[in-house]
């Protein structure tokens, strides 16, 4: 865990400062990552390309949780229409 959170915060700065996403190679190339306990390699670019190839796979219960979510607004909104269109004033 430490080791990919290492080489994400860098690669998040690098990518502040215009670099390119180079997290998959940097993620193959440690060896803390890449190697098993006897050596051999364990984690090789296509499997993390493989792992995140489909983002949608990676979001869980999110998609029915915003839903349900927009639901139950839907239902505050349509009680008190005012309510949807209250603006705060500037707190500071």
């Amino acid at each position: 865990h430490e080791a990919i959170k290492e080489h994400a915060v860098a690669v998040a700065l690098q990518l502040r400062e215009g670099g390119d996403n180079d997290l998959i190679a940097r993620l193959t190339s440690d060896e803390r990552i890449s190697r098993g306990a006897d050596g051999a390699v364990a984690l090789t670019a296509e499997d993390i390309e493989s792992a995140i190839a489909n983002p949608l796979d990676l979001v869980g219960l999110a998609p029915s949780q915003v839903a349900a979510f927009v639901a139950e607004v839907q239902v505050l909104a349509e009680a008190d229409p005012g309510a949807a269109a209250y603006r705060p004033g500037d707190i500071l």
